[in-house]
């Protein structure tokens, strides 16, 4: 029997694009899959498109709480053995859930990412973007670029279920930098490994209303923080080899 996967996708004002990218994940080759999509407040026709595909996905609405709150709320509800974080500005390939959970099932305690398409409002492929392959390096190697700032794009990812058993998604000054902030947590505090497919599995989408364009200095500013902090949970030794290295 194929494992469940679990999206969850937080809506806040998304009517632009949300029809397209829900479209695209409902029609994966593989059909195991929940969506649940987690309103959070949103003033224009957003909840309208959700109701349109009532059938096909779950839906949750709340008052406005921000990005983590409505991850959270979703997560909280998920019952999938794999965990999908989407933005419903984005498109998926029909492949990508059926291509992660084969490579996830090699490497059943990993985080699983691959590359992307960078795409316009207007669905305009602007280049394709290869993720560095560090499959090979240990975990301090790998942790080491994560702290030099190796973002990660968290909506290409497959994170499995049971991480939340020790690791959660926190509530930040800065929503921009919450998937950084959950992917050293994982990495430096409970180990756990990432794994590169060398394939676009989702077109990201670029536009002006975009959160995480908008003020991207005062985001990098806030990250060196959250490495600091995170730091700071290690041991002397742990701490100083990381500093070194």
């Amino acid at each position: 029997m194929s494992e469940l996967v679990s999206i969850v996708i937080p809506v806040y004002n998304s009517e632009q694009f949300l029809k397209e990218s829900l479209e695209s994940i409902i029609n994966q080759t593989y059909s195991n899959i929940e969506i649940i999509c987690v309103n959070d407040g949103s003033t224009d026709e957003s909840l309208e498109i959700l109701k349109s595909f009532s059938d096909k996905i779950t839906i949750i609405s709340q008052e406005n709480q921000g990005l983590s709150s409505a991850l959270n709320v979703g997560i909280k509800e998920m019952k999938g053995k794999w965990f999908k974080w989407f933005s419903p500005d984005d498109v998926m390939f029909s492949d990508s859930i059926e291509t992660l959970v084969n490579i996830g099932k090699k490497f059943p305690d990993t985080i699983i990412y691959s590359d992307w398409d960078l795409i316009d409002e207007k669905n305009n492929q602007l280049r394709s973007f290869q993720e560095s392959n560090y499959n090979e390096l240990s975990n301090f190697e790998y942790n080491i670029r994560l702290l030099d700032r190796q973002l990660i794009n968290v909506n290409t990812t497959l994170i499995p279920s049971s991480l939340f058993e020790k690791c959660s998604i926190r509530n930040l000054d800065d929503p921009v930098a919450i998937d950084y902030d959950f992917f050293l947590h994982a990495a430096l505090l409970f180990n756990t490994k990432f794994h590169l497919i060398q394939k676009s599995l989702i077109k990201y989408r670029i536009h002006t209303k975009q959160l995480s364009h908008k003020n991207i200095l005062k985001t990098l500013e806030y990250i060196s923080q959250i490495k600091d902090e995170i730091l700071q949970h290690l041991d002397d030794s742990s701490k100083n080899r990381y500093k070194s290295g």
